[in-house]
């Protein structure tokens, strides 16, 4: 008969946990400083006391603790820290990491189906989190940052220089654009400025708005075409 996911998820769960148990040890073996040292030992005793009530219900789903072997992939991982903020941060990133699975596991109808395992994972959860907390307490004292900023090869970006607009011939309208002050420039030529009549100008007459042709000489002011007269000099004698 095949294991169940929950049989299988709470065996992961305690390899874990006595896997960070040795990880403990080991940085307890090496570690000068005092507030680090308590902050090991207080993990070692929470992990210890954690794996009771864990192994217990194992043994009741027919697995035994002590055929469970040591994850050789995390204590690979432990050993490649060699100095104290480096230890601080993997310890965090472990804490951070079981904190946010018992919650995953919370919200899957499978494992929390059975109230006394719901229970235990609460239990668990919630010894994680202290310490995650008291962790990230820890490495705040010793100016310790949670991570390392990765570095960034990407080639840098070479800002553009800013754009410069191109010279072009100053236009009316130029002219009469109020500038940053809230001035206006003064008016163009044929244009009204503001408060000044036509006659101060010293410009001729104002032209008419819309165009009209322009009146031969040979058109009265009221009358119709003139005919030609003998005295005339403009007439001329049609082509026979």
């Amino acid at each position: 008969m095949p294991e169940s996911i929950v049989v299988i998820r709470m065996a992961r769960n305690l390899r874990y946990k006595l896997t960070y148990i040795k990880i403990f040890e080991t940085f307890l073996e090496s570690e000068r400083q005092s507030m680090v040292i308590e902050l090991l030992r207080s993990l070692l005793q929470a992990y210890q006391i954690a794996i009771g009530p864990l192994a217990s219900y194992l043994r009741r789903m027919d697995v035994a603790s002590q055929e469970l072997e040591l994850d050789e992939k995390l204590l690979d991982h432990a050993s490649s820290r060699g100095d104290t903020p480096s230890q601080l941060r993997f310890i965090h990133d472990g804490l951070s990491r079981a904190a946010s699975w018992y919650k995953t596991q919370l919200a899957d109808r499978q494992m929390a189906a059975d109230p006394e395992l719901r229970q235990l994972l609460v239990e668990l959860g919630e010894i994680d989190a202290a310490k995650l907390w008291r962790t990230e307490a820890v490495m705040a004292a010793l100016k310790i940052p949670l991570s390392l900023k990765e570095p960034d090869y990407t080639e840098p970006v070479i800002p553009e220089p800013p754009k410069t607009t191109e010279w072009r011939p100053r236009l009316v309208d130029d002219l009469r654009r109020p500038n940053w002050s809230g001035h206006q420039g003064p008016p163009a030529q044929g244009e009204r400025g503001p408060g000044r009549p036509a006659s101060d100008r010293g410009l001729g007459p104002r032209r008419s708005d819309s165009w009209s042709p322009r009146q031969s000489p040979e058109r009265s002011g009221t009358g119709g075409d003139r005919s030609p007269t003998k005295g005339d000099k403009t007439s001329k004698e049609d082509p026979g």
